[in-house]
């Protein structure tokens, strides 16, 4: 599987178009490399076939019968997405350590519930060492109900996915004011957990 960088200047400047919309001043080499290194190790699973397996004369026929042209190349930009987005968030995230000492516990504790899925944690740039997206992190320590909410969400989620939906306003957790909070902001105010848990279960 080639490397994001060898995919040719079309994917190459959607990805470095889709970077810029981070503006994040300093930072666009390290998560330029990242972005590639998460193409290359997970490309076979998120970017799309360049065309569709062969089809038959019939299949042909029944496709432009509804306006479907099959010889269409599929549309990488959502795999560059991800891999803009999963590089962003492997950046701004804390080393392990540092999360571990804010939260006054050991790093070995922390690397416990990476395991235990009762933390987020994301490889770091060139997949060394764990970080921990900070939206788990308050002034006080840990979110509250965190652990409860993670439980909940399937195994196979990826760190993006999961740090989209903590940083999502969602219309069910209302404010009061009829706006919705994100589950992160929900759960720092101190509300019930049970509500961002059931949203958690279905993503």
């Amino acid at each position: 599987m080639p490397g994001a960088m060898d995919r040719g200047h079309e994917d190459f400047d959607a990805l470095r178009a889709t970077l810029a919309k981070f503006r994040l001043a300093g930072f666009e080499g390290r998560i330029a490399r990242a972005a590639g290194d998460y193409l290359e190790e997970h490309g076979q699973e998120i970017l799309p076939p360049s065309r569709a397996e062969p089809l038959s004369g019939a299949e042909r026929a029944a496709l432009r019968a509804v306006g479907v042209e099959p010889e269409g190349v599929a549309d990488p930009q959502p795999a560059l997405d991800l891999a803009a987005r999963h590089a962003v968030l492997a950046e701004t995230a804390l080393p392990l350590a540092e999360a571990a000492a804010r939260l006054g516990v050991d790093p070995s504790r922390l690397r416990q519930r990476l395991r235990e899925r009762t933390i987020l944690g994301i490889r770091g740039p060139d997949a060394r060492g764990w970080r921990i997206p900070g939206f788990q992190l308050t002034a006080a320590g840990e979110l509250p109900g965190l652990r409860r909410v993670l439980k909940a969400i399937r195994p196979e989620a990826r760190p993006v996915q999961v740090a989209a939906f903590f940083t999502t306003p969602q219309s069910d957790l209302d404010d009061g004011r009829g706006a919705g909070l994100t589950p992160a902001a929900w759960l720092a105010a101190g509300h019930d957990p049970e509500p961002v848990r059931e949203l958690a279960a279905a993503i």
